[in-house]
């Protein structure tokens, strides 16, 4: 039965009615319809809101599960796990996005060797559109399409989805979704994720700035360490471990060196745990004036000279 139609024939056989008469026939009509709708598929209605309301209740678990976990990292591995009970995908990733405009993976699943990928960064045409569009993308097949990048780890690749995480209109990290098939996502598919980056978003700002307090307070607690210290007449080299102790518990680190420059040499002044002794030259790529990250290769070319290639 063509509703629109019907209802059409019937308005025009109603035009002798005043307007609001009109409107209550129609109105009665169309609920007449609806009414026979439901009676001819009960099973089919009652079975569609049984599955919506079951739907409606794991994404609800899904976002508490992610909004109560205690620290950023745990809250970013959060994001992925429940993620899969939503969305079927063979491999996915999160990256958040660092100062010039990259991103950086943080956590991701799937992936043959999941170490290997975190803490890259990558930027290109996609995350750009994503970055700049605000809005979900998706690939059917990524092997013709030239804005995908080919990273190493990402060969079984081959439908893609990728969704921007947006915090008051801002994009903080991108959560992207992978199919080792041509298998599209689709509109549903992308609906569920982006309800979950939804609320991760706001869930990892949260996370980061709680990160960042806690940071500002350890970080004023080994000032005063370092304060008392030198107060207290300790030798230089005891000063130096007592920096190298407070950078590491500052930012969670397994292990590290503290190098200094003297009168005409440069030297490594205290040693974390697992850093041996070494008698090379120290690496003059350490010597820096300001803060900067080193890349994978960078870092195994001086970890050497420091006793840090064990």
């Amino acid at each position: 039965m063509n509703t629109d139609r019907l209802l059409r024939e019937v308005e025009k056989r109603l035009a002798h009615l005043a307007e609001k008469d009109r409107a209550e026939a129609l109105d009665a009509v169309r609920e007449e319809i609806a009414r026979e709708r439901r009676w001819d598929t009960p099973h089919a209605t009652v079975e569609t809101e049984r599955e919506r309301r079951a739907e409606a209740e794991t994404l609800r678990d899904v976002l508490e599960a992610i909004n109560r976990q205690p620290s950023l990292d745990d809250t970013i591995e959060e994001v992925l796990k429940q993620l899969a009970r939503i969305v079927v995908f063979d491999s996915c990733s999160l990256g958040l996005i660092e100062a010039d405009g990259s991103f950086r993976i943080l956590a991701s699943r799937g992936f043959p060797d999941p170490a290997s990928i975190r803490g890259r960064t990558f930027q290109s045409p996609l995350h750009e559109t994503l970055r700049n569009g605000r809005s979900p993308l998706a690939l059917s097949d990524v092997t013709i399409d030239e804005r995908f990048t080919r990273e190493e780890g990402a060969e079984l690749i081959r439908s893609w989805a990728g969704i921007p995480l947006l915090v008051e209109g801002e994009v903080i990290g991108v959560l992207c979704l992978d199919r080792h098939r041509v298998d599209p996502f689709d509109e549903e598919d992308l609906h569920r994720a982006k309800a979950v980056a939804f609320s991760s978003a706001a869930a990892i700002r949260k996370a980061q700035l709680l990160e960042k307090v806690r940071r500002y307070a350890a970080l004023m607690e080994r000032v005063v360490s370092v304060d008392e210290a030198v107060f207290a007449g300790r030798t230089p080299a005891e000063l130096a471990r007592i920096i190298l102790d407070g950078a590491l518990r500052i930012g969670s680190y397994a292990g590290g060196v503290l190098v200094l420059e003297g009168d005409g040499d440069t030297r490594v002044a205290a040693r974390g745990e697992g850093a041996g002794v070494s008698d090379r030259p120290v690496a003059p790529a350490l010597l820096t004036r300001t803060a900067r990250r080193l890349d994978a290769e960078q870092s195994a070319s001086v970890a050497p000279s420091v006793g840090l290639d064990r």
